[in-house]
């Protein structure tokens, strides 16, 4: 389609290019007559002079015509060339995209985490109850050393062969039971390298009596699982660091029956420090065996 605008706006060129040879060519003979006129003077006008002036007029109104045919004629061929231009192609240039208004004011810090109140490698001390399941294996919760109370006696207990010896028990007078709600179980232990379940410990009768053990520290957070319970009393659970610092403290409301609990514990302690735990009976309904109870303990 271009091409065929192309060649009529050539053509059209053509016949404004020849009008315009032709009104050049009358405007040449009509003063070429005029110079004649005038050196020749008033002459007596020959027998066809009124022809000759109807040639005239007719001559300048050809010149007029070719005139305005040449506008028209340039008109129509500027109004071609424009329509025939090509549209511009659309710029393939990519623009960055702007960025969405921030909510934010200028001046405000994102939000960040609350910094933990104890510093990095500082003493550190909290307890968790969790449930406790019908089977637990003393192995894998005591990766670095396990002790298990009560089986063969009062006095007797277990402990993880090759253990770290983190665990510190001063001992005390204490009564053996096999209540417990949980199967204990082990493949590393001593004196018995296996056992498949027990749920044997040891217990202390009345209000006021209680089992203390120690943990040591060695500058790194430790995990210790302590399973104790009570029996028909109230119990509180006091936990302390030996360096100071806040106490952690759990009571068990007094009620009637055996109940047996787990307490996750997480400490820190510099090397020659120790978590110190205290299991207490605070109450107790009034029957003979009614107290506190002591099963295992675990550290990772």
């Amino acid at each position: 389609m271009t091409s065929g605008i192309g060649h009529l706006t050539s053509g059209i060129g053509d016949l404004a290019g020849w009008i315009g040879d032709l009104a050049g060519g009358i405007g040449v003979r009509l003063r070429d007559a005029a110079r004649t006129r005038l050196t020749l003077g008033p002459t007596r006008p020959p027998a066809d002079a009124p022809a000759t002036r109807v040639a005239v007029a007719r001559a300048r109104r050809r010149r007029r015509r070719a005139v305005l045919a040449a506008v028209t004629v340039t008109g129509l061929v500027a109004a071609l060339a424009y329509a025939s231009r090509s549209p511009a192609p659309p710029s393939n240039r990519e623009t960055s995209p702007v960025a969405a208004p921030s909510d934010q004011a200028p001046d405000q810090a994102p939000d960040q985490a609350p910094a933990d109140p104890v510093s990095p490698g500082g003493p550190l001390l909290d307890a968790d109850l969790a449930p406790l399941p019908g089977a637990l294996s003393l192995t894998a919760l005591g990766t670095r050393d396990w002790r298990h109370w009560g089986g063969t006696g009062a006095d007797s207990f277990h402990r993880k062969a090759g253990g770290t010896g983190e665990i510190q028990d001063p001992g005390g007078e204490r009564l053996e039971h096999s209540a417990g709600a949980c199967d204990l179980q082990w493949t590393d232990g001593t004196p018995t390298a296996r056992q498949e379940g027990t749920r044997a410990g040891v217990f202390q009768r009345g209000a006021g009596k209680s089992f203390t053990l120690g943990v040591a520290g060695s500058g790194d957070l430790r995990t210790v699982r302590l399973f104790v319970g009570t029996f028909s009393a109230g119990a509180r659970l006091d936990l302390t660091l030996s360096s100071g610092g806040d106490p952690v403290v759990r009571e068990v409301a007094l009620a009637a029956g055996d109940r047996f609990y787990q307490y996750v514990i997480r400490f820190r302690a510099a090397p020659g420090e120790r978590l110190l735990i205290k299991w207490q009976a605070l109450t107790v309904t009034g029957a003979q065996n009614d107290g506190v109870a002591l099963q295992a303990v675990t550290v990772s």
